[in-house]
């Protein structure tokens, strides 16, 4: 008999709490996706700032509070993947509690630090669950393709709301912008193809979604999240075979090709905001990285942010105290550029001004950790491991050009978050089960075994 580590035979769920999981993995992806107060108000304060809102704190305070009765019913496995958690990650968490200490704004640092906290604590929740990737992967799956769908009624329905035409026509659909609907069907792509490789999938339902997906991706006109459909699916196909010499050596090599030309035009676009045009895919490296200096314009917040670092470079601002709009701490970065910017557009550089060198550096050491940790995982769970391999390397690659690492209720926070918590319980589970199938092939259990 082989024990696995999805067997999970210490903890014993009833059907209400398997309802509770997949009821605050369905609000998750609703509450970090959908408007805040899930209001279609695009006039209104903008999002980050309504952070702070009585709905806000309705929605996330809910969720937080069924992750918290779910642990406490659950204490012996919570604390066993506590004692488990990546340590990095448990240090940011930490010093964003205490830079409240020395905010200029201590308490919206000190709410701000515990939101982290919580989210971990849903993160941790979800773990408990038999199968929480499966568990995951099929109530994420469900949550987005509903969102999709909605967002192809509000374009058919409400193009006013639906449809960006300041953007060329862009679809945003029940999203706030256009990047953010390429982002729910970039993920939706991923899943599908992760849930058809760990469980049977209809290939109707399969093929259905994946191009309802790729359409809503198409008329987002979102280049970042196509080229990260792209990038993500490759690297996952790429990690999940276990030999470079194995039958799909070929495609194996083809892959790693191509995701190394998406991440180059990746890092193109980044800088320049569109696709290289033929004349400069055939000129040489230096010309096409050498053009666009400005960054499409980043450098000009850029070169502000840094003088707000120097203050404060070693220990930060403060975390969560900067970005807040008009009259906060970032006054003077709106009142040179005259536009409302709510990051810097590079969230090492956010990390850098509100935590300070300290905090990008335990932020490093944290995927590095977390890049540890799905190598290990892979020994035991290849599938698994790719996946949030994939999920790191976005992060990794995103946060050049969009603050999103540690940052507020967002859809890639969340998550991400999340995978930091399965890298470690996931790596918990396999040395457990591990530990006790040799226990069970050791001569004397299998005599046991065979006298019984």
């Amino acid at each position: 008999m082989k024990i696995t580590a999805n067997a999970s035979p210490k903890v014993e769920f009833s059907p209400g709490e398997m309802i509770l999981i997949q009821l605050m993995i369905v609000l998750f992806v609703v509450f970090s996706l959908l408007p805040y107060g899930i209001s279609w108000d695009y006039t209104g304060t903008s999002a980050l700032t309504m952070e702070g809102s009585v709905t806000t704190k309705l929605e996330w305070g809910g969720l937080i509070s069924l992750a918290a009765l779910l642990l406490y019913r659950h204490l012996p496995i919570t604390f066993a993947d506590i004692r488990t958690l990546n340590p990095f990650l448990v240090a940011v968490l930490v010093w964003c509690l205490l830079s409240s200490v020395w905010s200029p704004l201590p308490g919206v640092t000190f709410k701000r630090a515990i939101q982290l906290f919580g989210i971990v604590m849903i993160g941790l929740s979800i773990q408990l669950a038999p199968k929480p990737l499966h568990l995951l992967l099929r109530w994420m799956l469900v949550t987005l393709m509903s969102i999709l769908t909605l967002s192809l009624f509000m374009v058919i329905l409400t193009p006013s709301i639906g449809i960006d035409y300041q953007l060329g026509g862009a679809w945003r659909g029940a999203l706030s912008q256009k990047n953010e609907l390429g982002q729910v069907a970039a993920i939706s792509i991923l899943l599908w193809q992760v849930r058809a490789c760990i469980e049977r999938t209809d290939i109707r339902l399969l093929i259905g979604g994946l191009l309802f997906s790729f359409f809503m991706l198409v008329m987002s006109k979102s280049s970042t999240s196509l080229i990260i459909a792209l990038a993500t699916s490759m690297i996952f196909h790429l990690l999940r075979k276990r030999r470079i010499h194995s039958d799909y050596s070929i495609s194996r090599i083809i892959l790693s090709l191509l995701c190394v030309m998406i991440l180059g035009l990746y890092i193109f676009y980044m800088q320049e905001s569109r696709f290289p045009t033929w004349p400069e895919l055939s000129a040489p490296i230096a010309h096409i990285f050498g053009k666009g200096s400005d960054l499409t314009g980043r450098t000009d917040i850029w070169e502000l942010v840094w003088l707000e670092i120097r203050k404060h470079w070693i220990i930060g601002l403060g975390y969560g105290a900067f970005w807040l709009g008009p009259d906060s701490l970032s006054q003077f970065v709106i009142t040179a550029l005259h536009w409302i910017p709510l990051q810097s557009h590079n969230g090492y550089m956010d990390i850098l001004n509100e935590q300070g060198i300290v905090g990008l550096i335990l932020t490093i050491l944290c995927l590095l950790t977390q890049l540890v940790m799905v190598i290990k995982m892979s020994h035991g769970d290849r599938v698994q491991s790719a996946f949030w391999t994939s999920m790191l390397l976005v992060v990794i690659v995103t946060n050049f050009t969009e603050s999103s690492l540690f940052r507020g209720f967002g859809f890639q926070n969340v998550f991400f978050i999340f995978a930091l918590v399965a890298g470690t319980s996931v790596n918990r589970r396999l040395r457990e089960a591990e530990e006790l199938n040799e226990q069970i092939n050791t001569p004397s259990m299998r005599k046991f075994s065979a006298n019984t």
